[in-house]
């Protein structure tokens, strides 16, 4: 639509010239069509200028959209827009704001154009915005600041306490909350200084800065506080309190810390100094008097020089020099030393510049270590390898030193001899690339070196290996570390042992012989064993049944030849149970078949079985027997342990003797003990008693009592039940005559 200037400056003639608001007209894309006198002052702008001025150009991006939105609404409702606030940008570009609503202007019902009346609010906002500006460093200062600041009101003579901080409220755990509204006259009855510091600042209008201990009544917390009074007018007293309690225990940490320091430099086992730059002693710690023989006083009135061996005094202040002059850098030296009583020492000494708090080169300092015994100790090491390489070329073993990788560095004459090769041979190689060692035993001794490289302790081996001339030898290989200089090598010392181990060789087969041949004996007596029991049982069982049915039927010889048949049947077959036994020992099928039982009931038992014996051998059987003690035990294999010690002790001991059976439980243990007044046991016999056939035969006089039958497989048999229930039996005697004592425990849990 076409736009008539002078058509729309006349029909608002009035409003142009004499309004004092700023008047302009632009077309709905924000292109300026006119503007009174007022508003193109405020741009910036000249009358002619108009056709190029343009919205998009003076407003910023928020602002401008904030401009189409009214235009867009002003458009759409052809309606008086609202009062809106923009930032403009004159010509000049500077920043100005107004205040201004938009007028729609209409042809034909249709929007066409836009008039803007406004103000110039630049001022006021500029205001506001330094308000703002003082109001928020107000409150970084005061209200969100670092310090914790209170605000007291004067009142009358005395103050009140009306405001205060975040930081005051931290610093207090939130307790200044309480005394809010308080009067400083309660609160600091016993602090007079902190009432005459508000009394003066506020009388006298002046600040006052001091540091005080304080102990908060609220926390039992004590703080060191730097306090400053302010004062505010017209009645108001504003206190700031720096903490710095972190700051004075840093401090006194830091004394305490120069204290510590003092006493290591002390306590070292280095020499410690500090001289200035000519040179004199201003401090020294006690081992650097020490080693140099000086009193402290008297080392503090000397020069570093006076103690330098005059050979070396150049050398160090030529050191010292340097330092100064390249200050990043410290000196290292070694000296001789002159001690107060003329003997001479060897220092290593490290020296730095020392500055003061401002930066300037004051001195130095340095630490010292007293290093004649490592050089003493160094040249008695190089005299050590001199022998050691004597040793080495005379030992009559063959030694080869080996380094970390497994390469031969050096092997003695003795090696030349054992293998029949030459240094050449070897010196320079590794080892494991070598033919001499034979192939069974090479990755054996690749794992066993690396092993002993990383410290593992090995023991000595033995390896076969190859001679130059084909033959083949065994040797006895012991390692070890040697530290050679800076070096630590592998040392392996060679012993031939071809003899030895031919030796061995006839040792093994003669043991495989034997081994062999007790093979025999087991698998002879388990044969035997079986094959005596099949007719042992016939044997005995019709001897049995003659003397059971016909008894009666036949004559005294007969029955006494019968008799004598189960007799020897009875001893046999129980010789027979006994070699049963020893197999099933030795193939490991010695087995147990375990129950809770009474161990008083069966020894009863099996002493009334005896009870024909013992009438029979006119001895004495005392039982002490506890009423029950309840045990975990096969019962076959213990019947059999009893009756072996109690037939024991009826052979063994003469007519009108005694036995004793006695049983006690102690400490989850059961114990019996079979007691004979026999004829006794020496130490020889109690060696063998509990061995396989361990029979003891004894023919003295005055013996003829004892019955010398049986095999000598009771008491092994016997023991080897009881150690199967996880117990102990043992022998005791006093000697020949004097009886014995058998003792069996066995665990009850």
């Amino acid at each position: 639509m076409k736009f008539n200037r002078e058509e729309i400056r006349e029909k608002y003639k009035d409003l142009f010239e004499y309004s004092l608001d700023l008047i302009y007209i632009n077309d709905m894309r924000g292109n300026f069509l006119d503007a009174n006198d007022i508003a193109l002052k405020m741009l910036g702008f000249e009358r002619d200028e108009i056709p190029d001025i343009s919205f998009i150009d003076l407003l910023d991006q928020e602002n401008l959209m904030k401009a189409i939105k009214v235009t867009n609404e002003i458009r759409k409702t052809g309606k008086q827009s609202e009062r809106s606030e923009y930032k403009l940008k004159t010509k000049e570009g500077k920043y100005i704001f107004v205040e201004t609503y938009a007028i729609p202007l209409k042809k034909k019902e249709r929007v066409y154009a836009v008039l803007g009346i406004g103000n110039d609010i630049t001022e006021r906002r500029l205001s506001e915005q330094k308000l703002k500006e003082s109001e928020d460093i107000f409150k970084a200062l005061y209200k969100e600041g670092p310090i914790a600041a209170y605000t007291w009101k004067k009142i009358s003579d005395d103050f009140i306490l009306i405001d205060f901080n975040i930081a005051a409220e931290n610093l207090t755990h939130g307790n200044v909350m309480n005394v809010l509204g308080h009067k400083a006259s309660e609160m600091y009855r016993d602090r007079l200084d902190i009432l005459e510091d508000l009394h003066k600042c506020y009388n006298e209008s002046t600040h006052t800065t001091r540091e005080i201990t304080y102990k908060f009544q609220f926390t039992e917390e004590q703080k060191y506080l730097l306090v400053n009074y302010g004062y505010v007018k017209p009645d108001l007293v504003i206190v700031q309190t720096e903490d710095m309690t972190e700051k004075r225990i840093a401090e006194q940490k830091l004394r305490e810390s120069e204290k510590k320091y003092r006493s290591i430099l002390e306590n070292m086992q280095d020499g410690y100094f500090e001289v200035d730059l000519k040179g004199n002693y201003v401090f020294v710690n006690d081992y650097q008097c020490k080693f140099l023989g000086y009193q402290k006083d008297e080392l503090l009135s000397m020069n570093y020089r006076d103690i330098l061996d005059k050979a070396t005094i150049n050398e160090v202040f030529k050191k010292f020099n340097q330092l100064y002059n390249d200050e990043n850098t410290r000196a290292i030296f070694e000296s001789k030393v002159l001690r107060s009583d003329g003997k001479t020492r060897i220092i290593d000494g490290t020296a730095y510049l020392k500055f003061d708090s401002r930066g300037n080169k004051v001195g130095f300092y340095g630490f010292t270590r007293d290093i004649t015994d490592k050089i003493e100790s160094e040249q008695k090491l190089r005299e050590s390898e001199e022998k050691y390489r004597y040793l080495f070329e005379d030992s009559p073993f063959a030694i080869i030193l080996i380094n970390s990788k497994g390469e031969i560095i050096d092997c003695n004459p003795a090696t030349e001899v054992i293998g029949g090769y030459n240094k050449s041979d070897l010196q320079g190689k590794k080892f494991m690339d070598l033919t001499i060692i034979h192939p069974d035993f090479l990755p054996m001794l690749v794992d066993l070196f690396e092993r002993f490289i990383k410290g593992e302790i090995l023991h000595r081996i033995d390896i076969k290996l190859y001679k130059k001339d084909g033959g083949l030898i065994w040797v006895n290989l012991q390692g070890s570390l040697v530290e050679l200089g800076s070096e630590t090598l592998v040392q392996v010392m060679l012993h031939d042992i071809t003899k030895r181990k031919e030796a061995d060789l006839l040792i093994k087969e003669e043991i495989q012989k034997l081994q062999e041949l007790d093979q025999l004996r087991k698998d002879l007596i388990s044969r035997v064993s079986h094959e005596l029991k099949t007719p042992l049982v016939s044997v005995f069982s019709s001897s049995e049944l003659l003397l059971n049915v016909f008894k009666d039927k036949l004559g005294e010889e007969v029955l006494e030849l019968i008799q004598m048949i189960q007799k020897g049947g009875k001893r046999l077959n129980h010789l027979v149970d006994n070699l049963l036994d020893i197999t099933r020992i030795e193939y490991d099928k010695f087995k147990l078949e375990k129950e809770s039982l009474n161990l008083t009931s069966i020894i009863k038992e099996c002493s009334e079985e005896m009870r024909y014996l013992i009438k029979e051998r006119k001895l004495d059987l005392i039982l002490n027997l506890p009423q029950n003690i309840h045990i975990e035990i096969d019962r076959l294999r213990i019947e059999q342990v009893i009756t072996n010690l109690l037939l024991n002790a009826i052979k063994n001991t003469p007519p009108k003797g005694k036995i004793t059976i006695s049983l006690s439980e102690k400490d989850n243990w059961a114990e019996f003990s079979v007691i004979d007044t026999g004829i006794g046991l020496t130490e020889e016999e109690m060696s063998i008693i509990f061995t396989r056939f361990g029979k003891i035969e004894r023919y003295e006089e005055g013996l003829e009592y004892i019955d010398i039958q049986g095999s000598g497989l009771g008491l092994f048999i016997s023991k080897e039940i009881v150690d199967l229930h996880g117990g102990h039996i043992r022998a005791e005697s006093e000697g020949r005559g004097k009886g014995s004592m058998f003792v069996v425990k066995l665990p009850i849990k």
